[in-house]
């Protein structure tokens, strides 16, 4: 009988060491587990914060820092919690974060509080590839910024051209395919590197209608910013040449964004004219030359 006594004594001892251990476990797991959970939220808050910044940049570093602090409060940061920077000639944006966790059974061990923080940066730089551009392609020309140019030109102006005015084929030839591909951007990826043919010809008719087309789609309202009239901002791809024979393979070496302010197509004339300017894509972004277009990625 004693003995029986002693067992359960034991069992009482062994399941109250136990229960202690299990509840410990648990308060461990808890606490390890909000830390984890407000890590994970610190993380998104400054990913989203960043990427909403980089979207103004380069032009507008004040918004870019604007839009970031707002994403981060929106993302339940506090003010105290967050900081952002521009860096890099405004081509980089970084915002980092820290909070402070409450435990509840590590503060038995003296760890009341546990600090988590979070850092996010993204970057721009020369886009590489991208889709949506019109099809007409421009030998690169030392081009500035602000500055009106012949995107497409025709027999009158004076290039040497041989019956190639800046047409590409995007995606089939023709004067329709063409014509689509001016209204709405060609919607292949297209690359640095990448050989497309040439379409010989002076196209006025569809040169005329595409352009129209997209003039109408954000026509000019004084003291709005042009980068905000998203329909007149061609991406065009930059090519090696234009000095080749009827449709001939060219090289895109890179891409830019040119603002369009005009179309003068009468009778046999076609010429596209753009304004060059720096702007900010979704597209791949690498190390090649620069030439305006930029797009944006998160590296860490």
């Amino acid at each position: 009988m004693r003995r029986l006594k002693n067992e359960r004594g034991v069992v009482l001892v062994l399941a109250a060491v136990g229960m202690t251990a299990f509840l410990g476990l648990l308060g461990l797991v808890i606490d390890v587990g909000q830390i984890f959970m407000e890590q994970v939220k610190l993380s998104r808050a400054v990913d989203a914060a960043v990427l909403a910044g980089v979207q103004e940049l380069p032009l507008q570093p004040n918004l870019a820092l604007a839009r970031a602090y707002e994403y981060g409060w929106a993302n339940d940061l506090q003010s105290d919690e967050l900081q952002v920077e521009i860096g890099n000639e405004n081509h980089l944006i970084g915002a980092q974060a820290r909070r402070q966790v409450s435990s509840s059974f590590l503060s038995l061990l003296g760890f009341k509080h546990r600090t988590v923080a979070a850092r996010a940066v993204a970057v721009i730089g020369p886009v590489i590839g991208c889709s949506g551009v019109i099809p007409v392609g421009v030998p690169w020309s030392d081009f500035e910024f602000g500055k009106t140019y012949e995107l497409k030109s025709d027999a009158h102006s004076g290039q040497k051209y041989q019956g190639n005015f800046g047409v590409l084929a995007l995606g089939g030839t023709g004067a329709n395919t063409y014509l689509n591909n001016l209204k709405y951007g060609y919607q292949g990826m297209l690359r640095v590197g990448d050989r497309v043919y040439t379409e010989p010809g002076n196209m006025a008719g569809p040169t005329r209608q595409g352009i129209e087309y997209r003039l109408s789609q954000a026509p000019d309202v004084p003291g709005q910013p042009w980068y905000e009239n998203t329909a007149r901002i061609a991406v065009v791809p930059v090519i090696d040449s234009l000095d080749v024979n009827g449709r001939s393979l060219v090289t895109i070496v890179g891409f830019a964004a040119f603002y369009l302010e005009d179309v003068e197509a009468q009778g046999n004339r076609a010429v596209i004219r753009g304004r060059f300017v720096e702007h900010l894509i979704d597209g791949e972004i690498g190390s090649g030359v620069n030439y305006g277009l930029l797009a944006y990625r998160l590296v860490q």
